[in-house]
């Protein structure tokens, strides 16, 4: 299977599980981000209550997938990658418009660390910024 087929099942396991589990529907706007942010950050309350780290890096992959389709149809082509060169194997790069960004690793930090990866916060600083700042990241 390739990336796309990979994102795009991916995904849509976020959309069940945002509604099913969270009775959120998410609509690929950019504005859903902060129903993500909303999603993940219940699942971060519920891992700081049960301490298992089970199924979450699964859960932030789909999340992840879901992003990268937001950025795709509002912000134009992006080559998602499973492996990183730097960061190395399972990081999924997202090269987007000379820019390296990591919203696997968003959502993962958010869910295990909490409030301050927020990834709405870091979905406007670096891809709604974008459009005016012309700015490349690593991020």
């Amino acid at each position: 299977m390739d990336t796309k087929d990979i994102k795009d099942q991916l995904s849509a396991f976020a959309e069940s599980l945002a509604l099913d589990t969270f009775g959120i529907r998410l609509d690929y706007s950019e504005a859903s981000i902060q129903a993500v942010e909303r999603i993940l950050a219940d699942i971060h309350t519920d891992y700081r209550t049960t301490g298992s780290e089970v199924g979450l890096r699964g859960i932030a992959l789909e999340f992840a997938a879901y992003i990268v389709k937001v950025i795709e149809h509002h912000f134009g082509p992006a080559d998602w990658q499973r492996d990183d060169p730097v960061f190395g194997k399972d990081t999924f790069p997202l090269q987007w418009r000379g820019s390296t960004i990591y919203p696997y690793a968003w959502c993962l930090k958010r869910i295990l660390d909490g409030p301050a990866d927020n990834v709405w916060s870091k979905f406007q600083a670096i891809i709604l910024n974008h459009r005016t700042s012309g700015s490349h990241y690593t991020i």
